[in-house]
């Protein structure tokens, strides 16, 4: 096994990049990295955590940074270059494209702490910090002077490495309602060293990416490290000004680049593998088989066609400073609703044409369809934005 530094220098030096001709963006140095990705994939399961080395290397180019801000060091990347660059990494591994997109997006639920913390103590060295958390409002605070003390326990908290900063959302203790109704839900930025991590993430998918349970104590958090969970936004780029929350197309990015994994893989199965009671024929020339395979491929190509139309018209209007209407609010978080619950229905589909090869733990398939089988429970396309969205669409909204 390759060390950190060894890898790094063997895929990231500027020299072997330029002989191979690839440039210098984001997705370009990512591109590199694609190969050991996927061949370290196994690797990354069985030990429940995406290799040490693929993670630095991915940090070196800039994977985690993307949706920050240039003046913060970022590389300011709006939803769909961000999407692109997960979905091509969640091609090679769904862990891997998890765990980028969780780490780089994280930062968004922290957009209303006081802007002076996040220049000054979070991004003050720079645009390197990593962040793991869980924004869901698990955590119980209690006021006192100069901040709250907060205890509590957060599930799923993705992230198979050593964060510089830990998030969490939770409630006030005996605040009274906001007045929307909704109780005063706030969010925390702490140091990792103040929490407690628990050995809980041993589940059917994204098995690599350590989304562990973790626990804190009646730890004192600041009031300048914490900010209203549905506050104003205090990050300088537009991404960080749209609707609470834009991680659908992340989260798509996964789901996509994984059918993009499997159908390369059905096809490469298509190639070689014979029905068990017509040894003399391959499966890619069964005329049934080709035309379910070219249904596949279609419907996954118009996820992908929904979720880069839906994407850009809220990215559009954030590029201008104006907000969505509401009916292309919801129109881009039904989309994302819509590819979850699509996305696993596919992969479903891949796994019966693929036969009995799609059994074995060892099948790139059968993983492929555990993560997005784990992606489509996850809440962010399980919001009722469907309904909402009829809702609009039918002038009772």
């Amino acid at each position: 096994m390759p060390n950190e530094e060894t890898f790094m220098t063997t895929l990231l030096d500027p020299t072997r990049s330029t002989e191979r001709g690839i440039g210098d963006s984001v997705l370009d140095r990512v591109r590199a990295l694609l190969p050991e990705i996927a061949a370290r994939s196994a690797e990354g399961e069985a030990a429940r955590a995406v290799p040490a080395e693929i993670v630095a290397a991915l940090r070196e180019a800039g994977v985690f940074r993307m949706a920050l801000p240039r003046v913060w060091g970022g590389e300011q990347y709006g939803l769909l270059e961000g999407a692109q660059v997960v979905r091509e990494i969640a091609r090679a591994d769904g862990s891997t494209g998890w765990t980028v997109q969780a780490a780089s997006m994280a930062w968004f639920f922290v957009r209303s702490l006081p802007r002076e913390t996040l220049e000054n103590e979070v991004f003050g060295s720079g645009a390197d910090p990593m962040l793991r958390g869980a924004v869901a409002p698990k955590g119980l605070a209690t006021p006192v002077k100069g901040g709250y003390r907060i205890s509590g326990r957060w599930p799923l908290a993705s992230g198979p490495f050593a964060p510089d900063w830990m998030l969490g959302g939770f409630l006030v203790e005996g605040a009274p309602p906001l007045p929307d109704g909704r109780p005063d839900m706030r969010v925390a930025l702490f140091r990792p060293e103040q929490v407690t991590f628990l050995d809980t993430w041993d589940a059917v998918g994204l098995r690599a990416t350590q989304s562990t349970d973790f626990t804190m104590d009646d730890v004192f958090v600041p009031e300048h490290h914490t900010g209203p969970m549905f506050g104003g936004n205090n990050v300088p780029a537009p991404l960080y000004d749209l609707p609470y929350s834009p991680t659908g197309a992340s989260h798509d990015a996964v789901i996509l680049g994984a059918l993009d994994g499997a159908l390369a893989d059905l096809a490469d199965l298509a190639a070689t593998k014979r029905p068990a009671f017509n040894p003399r024929s391959l499966l890619g020339e069964d005329p049934v088989f080709q035309e379910k395979f070219a249904e596949l491929q279609l419907r996954s190509g118009a996820l992908a066609a929904l979720s880069e139309q839906t994407g850009r018209i809220v990215m559009d209007r954030a590029l201008k400073g104006e907000a969505p209407t509401s009916a292309e609010w919801f129109s881009y978080k039904g989309a994302t609703q819509h590819i979850h619950h699509e996305g696993i229905r596919i992969l479903n589909e891949i796994m019966t044409l693929s036969g009995s090869a799609g059994l074995y733990s060892e099948s790139p398939l059968q993983r492929r369809w555990r993560d997005v089988r784990c992606v489509s429970q996850h809440v962010v396309g399980n919001t009722g934005a469907m309904r909402q969205l009829g809702a609009v669409l039918s002038g009772q909204g």
